[in-house]
């Protein structure tokens, strides 16, 4: 019998808030179930999160800016360096990259995993996402400040010397990640922008995320709509390319059908405008942030999913959980989501 491990987690968030803290408890609940001891060590724990967990938190641990608050990263060290001792992992598993003196203190004493949920460790901006229009295929560095003045992939940060501060960060913490024993790529495509970006092929290892059961649920969930159902569930950011879903239907409004969207986040009131203009908010819904298992029952009774997405997700959870519900997906092909979806077989990819 193989011996049982003692792992530390450690994300910015736990609890289902996002599609990271799903991964991670369903991660927990299947290291657990095999045996092994599992301590979760983040800075923001959710309502979600089960009663009987007792995790550490640390004020500061994923958000703590170095060089404008140097006291306060030089507290959380020591108190992630108390956290650790206090736990003895056998192995660290980072879920995100803190500050490179973390990840430094961490590699120093313990042998340390990364699973590489999104693009960040390749991307300074975090998205590879080119005038919104394109994805960006180059070498990361400091070379995307020259980048930067043709396709504007860091014009999120406002001046020059921000974006040098944010690329001087980005270089840091992928030095500090290159000492971790092992990177977790969630896709072919995070896989291959991690070895084109400085990982080593020994380092890097493709695991896709895992997926619940849903054997316990007794059947889809009643909605409102008589007509075919469309269903969106994601982050309000541009990313998600909602805005693009939008103008597609106005053009196909003559056929029957009503799109919900589930999900919060800045472009809420702009998307809302939208579909107002479009003359569509008789047929488009916005309906927040709901439950998780509510979400999931929803988008099992829809007749099919979007996901228009203008730049690459790093798995594309939503897109995933969908399939497995049995509601094909329709998408930009864009990475990962063409992984996922197998064009004229479980949903369709659209030339983006």
């Amino acid at each position: 019998m193989k011996p049982r491990l003692r792992i530390a987690m450690i994300s910015p968030t736990l609890g289902a808030a996002f599609g990271l803290e799903q991964v991670l408890m369903t991660s927990v609940n299947g290291l657990r179930q095999r045996g092994h001891h599992v301590i979760l060590i983040g800075e923001k724990a959710f309502d979600s999160l089960p009663k009987n967990e007792n995790p550490i938190l640390i004020e500061g641990l994923f958000s703590t800016p170095a060089l404008l608050k140097p006291g306060q990263l030089k507290r959380v060290k020591k108190a992630l360096n108390s956290a650790l001792k206090e736990s003895q992992p056998d192995v660290v598993h980072f879920l995100d990259q803190p500050h490179a003196d973390l990840i430094d203190l961490a590699t120093q004493n313990y042998p340390c995993v990364l699973t590489a949920h999104t693009v960040a460790p390749t991307c300074p901006a975090s998205h590879r996402l080119a005038n919104e229009t394109g994805i960006c295929e180059k070498p990361s560095g400091w070379g995307c400040l020259v980048q930067n003045k043709t396709v504007n992939c860091l014009n999120q940060f406002k001046s020059d010397l921000h974006r040098t501060h944010v690329i001087y960060e980005f270089e840091s913490k992928r030095k500090a990640t290159q000492k971790m024993k092992a990177i977790i790529a969630i896709s072919r495509y995070v896989e291959r922008k991690l070895l084109e970006n400085g990982f080593s092929r020994s380092q890097v290892k493709l695991v896709y995320n895992p997926l619940p059961q849903w054997s316990s649920w007794e059947g889809p969930v009643s909605t409102f709509s008589q007509r075919p159902l469309l269903i969106s569930a994601c982050r309000l950011v541009p990313l998600k390319g909602l805005e693009y879903a939008l103008r597609a239907l106005k053009k196909v409004e003559s056929l029957d059908w009503e799109y919900h969207i589930l999900g919060e986040g800045p472009l809420r009131n702009s998307l809302e405008k939208l579909a107002k203009d479009l003359q569509l908010e008789q047929r488009v819904h916005f309906l927040g942030k709901m439950p998780r298992e509510e979400t999931l029952k929803l988008i099992q009774s829809a007749t099919l999913f979007l996901q228009p997405n203008v730049g690459p997700e790093g798995f594309g959870l939503s897109v995933a959980e969908a399939l497995s519900l049995g509601t094909p997906a329709l998408a930009f092909d864009t990475p990962a989501l063409n992984e996922i979806i197998e064009h004229g077989k479980n949903g369709l990819l659209v030339p983006s």
